[in-house]
């Protein structure tokens, strides 16, 4: 660190101060791909999305070749980017402007305050304006003006704003805007705005000026100054730069290797200065009371009086590395240091030149430099040099630096033994937390991956800190809406008017009887509920929210605890022990656990048994159909309607069946099925118990009728029947329905057989045939007269007599 003697004194520079937070990540490394192989990507994604465009690869190549060489010019220097960092100063108040956010297009305005022991900084966490696009340029007005204005150029447009100082918090009105249109369709590379009211001076990258003024509330965009022709400004070139001149009469125009003084008025310029050879300009500074402009170039400085134009005062040659970011500034001090700084770079040199009482140009002492931070390849995006103007102190001013990432540094510079503090920084908590959030970082491209590393305390954050903070705040302004939801339960199946198609749980009741959720999800158990609390958690153990009361209005009801333990035997009994079985998934003991961690734990276990114990009862709001139940002699009646008329119909319980014809208008209220449907059905009863169901197979005559009873409703049995003999029958067989086979629903795939007493009447010889009679019958007392039978025997012939086979007919072998 080095420093100077100007007179008997030696400027210091001070300690490097963060007084502002980074907030844009550092730039993404470059894509080490070659131009054929974009070409090829290039061609590949237009062949997939679009298949109809025919674009040979050939243009596809010359293109990315051009953009290449563009992308690498601009890399080396970008003739549209400007300063991004400028103070406003109204009279006796003063703020900050600078970009902020990771696209760079959120303008933050931070105020300085006098709090009584000094001036404060006191940054914004939140920016007053966001742009479309990015900013490339930030322009102030001259200070000592009675309102302050400010220009902001982004890539879309430039916007000229007024700036309202009289708060604490600065308000920003638009007075107009300047777009491409407006200045023959080309871009803007630099603006500046006149010590005038509403007026604007700029230039576009073919060197036209143009001025922005306004005159009777309309914008009016005049040019003053058309394209200049016959220089050796190339025209690849756009490096065009403006400055003030003392008047609003006056402007000075500099391109890479000249410097124009235009007057306004008649539209006539000086030329004053043409460099030579490779030297190329890279700044200029306003022209000073003085009549001196400093000019910056990649081999020297120039010190140059407007009135003897092309005859620079003093060149001092800075001996830097070609650099076309080089800027020089002027200190507010007196008298004046100038000071050389770059964007590359956080090298600063200072140069004791100023003008003598005799009107003289005097070299002080030696130049000499310092690095600002304690990297000296930082990069800066924007730089100023800034004094209070409630700052009383004659030796000493601040270097303020906007590095690329977005952070505000401060450098104190003072002619004293010691360096005093020119402000202090005052930080809300919500800076505080810009701080500590870690910025966006890029991943390391593949190839050159040992092994991924990921920052996970944003997520982290989010979800533990952030979340935790917004639950327990949300409970708490639930807590009315938790108890008057715990009285409305109960009464939730007479309040409801619409029945639902669907069965519900308990949670499914608590979200339907409660207010319309905020954050509505497809399915109702992904749905947050206010009972997802705490408090919640208390009514269910405490019974305030038991599902006993829901069931005891509730159409159907059916405690689905016993199947859930068959599919997990884990599933616990009810809320306490469900809450007492979780505590297996809980973290291992550690005495460095925080008791936050310990409680959110719990409250966590709590909420899962919580969501268990409320699907654990199922509801119905409409009650299932159940086949009729007045007594053995309805069910007798329909047996006997069915032997006259077919098989009954059949009768459905909770599930129909819909159907559905696309030639009908109506559908058919009653369900019509088939004879032979209603006969294998009508033995089952809705709600039997199919475990306990014997099917018999009529048509197997080796397997006895199983005397077997149901055990909801217990038929008659035959032991009072009194004997009928057999006669012959001339009606058709009737099917009667066996009284003494238990009805039971049909059991399909198994077949199960009941051995019971030999039936006597197997052993008594019968005459088979049409209307023959039988034998002993009155020993043997049958439970039903025999018929004539017309049914097919089962098997191969049926039970038909054999035909006689025709003789096959003998083929003729010989011939005629």
């Amino acid at each position: 660190m080095g420093g100077f003697n100007t007179g008997n004194k030696r400027l210091r520079p001070g300690n490097y101060t963060t007084i502002f937070p980074a907030t844009r990540p550092p730039p993404e490394p470059p894509v080490k791909t070659t131009i054929l192989q974009s070409a090829e990507r290039g061609a590949n994604f237009l062949r997939t999305y679009l298949p109809d465009v025919d674009i040979p690869a050939e243009l596809i190549r010359d293109e990315l070749a051009q953009d290449a060489k563009i992308t690498e010019r601009l890399g080396v220097f970008d003739p549209y980017i400007g300063n991004l960092l400028q103070p406003i100063v109204a009279y006796d108040s003063a703020f900050i402007a600078f970009p902020m956010g990771e696209l760079n297009r959120d303008l933050n305005l931070s105020p300085f305050s006098d709090t009584g022991n000094g001036i404060t900084f006191k940054p914004a966490a939140h920016p007053t304006r966001t742009f479309d696009t990015p900013i490339q340029q930030i322009a102030t007005s001259a200070p000592g003006m009675q309102t302050a204005y400010m220009a902001v150029r982004t890539f879309g447009q430039t916007s000229l704003l007024e700036v309202n100082t009289s708060k604490t918090t600065p308000y920003l009105a638009e007075v107009a805007f300047i777009t491409n249109n407006d200045t023959g369709g080309r871009t803007l590379v630099d603006v500046t705005l006149s010590t005038a009211p509403f007026s604007s001076l700029a230039v576009n990258d073919l060197g036209s000026v143009y001025l922005c003024s306004i005159l009777g509330g309309e914008k009016h965009v005049d040019l003053l100054r058309p394209a200049i022709k016959n220089t050796s400004q190339s025209q690849s070139d756009s490096f065009w730069r403006l400055a003030r001149g003392t008047h609003d009469s006056d402007y000075l125009l500099a391109s890479k290797d000249s410097v124009f003084h235009v007057d306004i008025r008649s539209n006539d310029s000086n030329q004053l200065f043409t460099s030579t050879g490779t030297d190329i300009l890279t700044s200029m500074e306003d022209r000073m009371a003085d009549h001196i402009i400093k000019l910056s170039s990649t081999r020297e400085i120039l010190w140059i009086d407007t009135r003897y134009p092309r005859r620079p005062l003093l060149g001092y040659k800075h001996g830097r590395q070609y650099d076309r970011y080089l800027e020089v500034r002027t200190s507010p001090l007196s008298p004046a240091i100038t000071l050389l700084t770059s964007r590359v770079n956080a090298m600063v040199t200072l140069y004791d030149v100023s003008r003598s009482e005799g009107q003289l140009l005097h070299v002080d002492s030696l130049p000499s430099c310092f690095i600002t931070g304690p990297d000296a390849t930082t990069p800066y995006a924007g730089q100023a040099l800034f004094k209070h103007p409630l700052d009383t102190g004659m030796d000493t001013f601040s270097l303020l630096r906007l590095t690329d990432q977005g952070s505000l540094h401060q450098v104190d510079l003072s002619m004293a033994d010691e360096v005093v503090t020119t402000f202090n920084t005052s930080w809300t908590a919500e800076v505080d937390e810009l701080a500590w959030q870690p910025l966006r970082t890029l991943e390391t491209p593949y190839e050159n991956q040992a092994y991924a590393e990921t920052n996970l305390s944003v997520s982290y954050d989010q979800i533990f800190c952030l979340h935790e903070r917004a639950r327990r705040k949300r409970e708490e302004d639930e807590t009315t809406a938790v108890y008057d939801l715990l009285e409305t339960i109960p009464t939730f199946w007479q309040k409801n008017e619409a029945p639902s198609e669907h069965i519900l749980t308990t949670y499914d009741v608590i979200l339907r009887a409660g207010d319309e959720p905020a954050q509505a999800a497809r399915a109702d158990f992904l749905t947050e509920s206010i009972m997802n609390s705490t408090r919640g958690f208390r009514a269910l153990a405490q019974g305030r929210l038991s599902p006993a009361a829901l069931s005891e209005s509730a159409p159907w009801h059916k405690n689905i605890t016993p199947i859930l333990q068959r599919l997990d035997p884990t599933f616990p009994d009810d809320i306490e022990s469900g809450a007492e079985a979780l505590k297996r998934y809980d973290l291992a003991e550690n005495p460095e656990r925080s008791v936050q961690s310990i409680k959110y734990e719990k409250e966590a276990r709590e909420q899962v048994a919580l969501d268990l114990a409320l699907s654990s009862d199922v509801f119905s709001s409409q009650p299932f159909s159940r086949a009729s139940d007045e007594g053995l002699a309805l069910e007798a009646l329909t047996k006997t309607l069915s032997l006259a008329g077919g098989p009954p119909p059949v009768d459905f319980g909770y599930l129909r069946p819909k159907i559905s014809n696309h030639y009908r208008t109506e559908e058919p209220d009653e369900i019509v099925s088939s004879t032979g449907v209603r006969s294998l059905l009508k033995d089952w009863q809705v709600g039997a118990d199919p475990d306990d169901y014997v099917f018999t197979d009529h048509y197997d005559g080796s397997t006895p009728t199983p005397q077997l009873t149901r055990k909801a409703h217990p038929g008659p049995t035959t032991e009072n029947v009194p004997p009928q003999l057999g006669t012959q029958s001339q009606r058709p067989p009737t099917v009667l329905a066996a009284s003494a086979v238990p009805v039971r629903p049909p059991e399909l795939g198994r077949r199960v057989f009941v051995q019971s007493q030999p039936d006597p009447e197997r052993s008594l010889p019968r005459t088979l045939g049409y209307g023959g009679p039988s034998l002993g019958l009155a020993q043997t007392q049958p439970s039903q007269e025999y018929m004539t039978s017309t049914q097919i025997l089962p098997g191969a012939h049926g039970g038909r007599p054999m035909l006689p086979k025709k003789k096959p007919a003998k083929k003729r072998v010989g011939g005629f």
